[in-house]
């Protein structure tokens, strides 16, 4: 019951954690000239569903987006409202919760055992990282159209690209390289406090294989010496 409600603490710190992290991120914001801003809160955003797996990930991003529509400046160039969550860039907030849902259930819940090297799990990890940068794009081009075509400027989908995606790519990659390694790394780390219980388990398997193997290393070690004997025996009896 202890280690379940320290694990259940530690979880949501993780949560409130991260999410505090993704909102500093708002502080690095260059923008373009097509209005979107280059940041790094969507690598926050990925490494938040990474480590933390499954939906605890999406907990944090949701916490975050929450955070921004009561009008804390935590979105880009600490700006915050429901103004700016439905405005141009809005789309790509929406896309920060759609991809740490994704990336999240891809990665699955962190585990201790993961701080041996596993190629599945690195594979696993690519997976995530890659569809939830491409995830974050999905709604966000879309409503970038729709709203500016509201503004009375309208943009092809062309344009778009070019204001809302070609300048990222370069970026998006350089983020995608960090966010898989960093998350293999910090994984186990995270996974020794959000399931205690699992390193439990792990630490008793890892002494019942202990005991199987001393036991049988005494079985072999007593057929040796039952062997050795006949073998004395002939000896004696050539001499």
């Amino acid at each position: 019951m202890r280690n379940r409600t320290k694990a259940s603490i530690a979880r949501t710190t993780f949560t409130a954690l991260f999410a505090a992290i993704i909102c500093l991120g708002c502080v690095i914001s260059i923008k373009l000239p097509g209005g979107v801003p280059i940041t790094v809160q969507n690598l926050f955003a990925m490494l938040a569903a990474l480590i933390l797996g499954g939906l605890q990930g999406a907990g944090a991003v949701g916490l975050f987006l929450v955070l921004g529509v009561l009008g804390l400046p935590v979105f880009s160039g600490a700006t915050g409202g429901w103004a700016i969550f439905v405005g141009p860039t809005g789309g790509f907030l929406w896309g920060y919760f759609l991809a740490a849902v994704v990336s999240g259930l891809i990665a699955g819940t962190p585990h201790v055992e993961e701080k041996k090297f596993r190629l599945k799990n690195w594979i696993s990890l690519v997976i995530a990282s890659l569809v939830g940068f491409i995830l974050i794009y999905v709604p966000g081009i879309p409503w970038f159209i729709h709203v500016m075509a509201g503004k009375g400027n309208p943009v092809s989908f062309g344009k778009a690209l070019e204001y809302t995606l070609i300048p990222f790519i370069p970026g998006d990659l350089l983020k995608f390289l960090v966010s898989v390694p960093l998350a293999a790394v910090l994984r186990p780390v995270a996974a020794r406090y959000l399931y205690p219980d699992d390193e439990a388990e792990m630490e008793e398997l890892i002494d019942e294989l202990k005991k199987r193997k001393r036991f049988m290393d005494k079985l072999a070690g007593k057929k040796d010496e039952v062997k050795s004997v006949p073998d004395e025996a002939d000896s004696g009896s050539d001499k």
